[in-house]
């Protein structure tokens, strides 16, 4: 699991029964500067009783690069398909302003693309999305969870027969898009982590993820909270939307209360004078 930073609290937030294990990789852009960890992750993966291998990467990463290295080691790599899937939030979908080019980019290389947080929004704007992905990127095909787990599990059950089409969209004639501006653009993000207070109460942390400025796409809170002081809680924020439910994270013991923010040319000054107007904390950036 790839996030830009702190991917340990994302792997803590995952349901440890519904896989067999989950690696932390933490880097803006895997295919740059963690390419080598990945690799030797794959390899690894390659060898235990696994049938699949999920690589789950930040949500402004480039994946083209990361697909062309994976086609050059095709013969390194003993895996029976690749495929990608572009996982779509409805509510933003088209509205990452700067970061378009990114959203497109994932769609172009995209042979699946499953649609999340339908549950939050009304028909007419899921209906919308939908039609605009399909008159732009006709390529990729719109599938459920549901059907992926199942054809997975049969492929894996029988690698003879593929039940779903898993052959990545032909890239030969792709820019070199190591060095082209789209690519260049997701090392732009960045992630500052900034200390919090040891105890906070909910209604405050809340109010500061709430109020940090536009340029944060993403933030999480690592607390604990005054109501509840035995468990530490993993609060999180995409875009103008706060998760209305935080995380119980019990697993993490060695990491201090903190928040990541990500973004592009985010303003650490601003952001640590909401943290200390909030709770009157002067906080050290980490």
């Amino acid at each position: 699991m790839n996030d830009i930073a702190n991917a340990e609290l994302d792997t803590k937030s995952i349901n440890a029964e519904n896989t067999s294990s989950i690696t932390p990789l933490s880097a803006s852009c895997a295919c740059c500067e963690s390419l080598d960890d990945l690799l030797n992750l794959c390899k690894t993966a390659s060898e235990t009783k696994g049938d699949l291998l999920l690589l789950e990467l930040n949500g402004t990463a480039d994946p083209l690069v990361l697909i062309e290295n994976f086609s050059l080691l095709k013969d390194t790599l003993p895996f029976n398909s690749i495929v990608q899937i572009c996982i779509i939030d409805v509510r933003n979908w088209g509205n990452r302003a700067r970061l378009d080019p990114i959203e497109k980019r994932q769609m172009e290389s995209s042979t699946f693309y499953l649609l999340s947080h339908t549950d939050k929004t009304d028909s007419k704007s899921i209906i919308n999305v939908e039609k605009d992905i399909n008159d732009n990127y006709p390529k990729s095909q719109k599938i459920t969870s549901k059907r992926l787990a199942n054809a997975l599990i049969k492929s894996a059950k029988n690698p003879s027969i593929n039940q779903l089409e898993f052959e990545n969209h032909q890239i030969s004639n792709r820019i070199d898009s190591n060095h082209d501006e789209n690519h260049l653009l997701s090392h732009q993000v960045k992630g500052i982590r900034i200390s919090l207070p040891p105890k906070v109460r909910r209604v405050a942390i809340e109010r500061l993820l709430k109020n940090l400025p536009f340029e944060v796409l993403r933030a999480k809170a690592f607390v604990k909270l005054v109501e509840e002081p035995g468990t530490r809680w993993l609060f999180e924020k995409v875009g103008s939307d706060l998760s209305p439910i935080p995380i119980s994270i019990q697993s993490i013991t060695h990491l201090s209360s903190s928040l990541l923010c990500v973004g592009l040319e985010l303003d650490v000054e601003k952001i640590r004078k909401i943290v200390i107007d909030e709770f009157g904390y002067f906080p050290e950036i980490q």
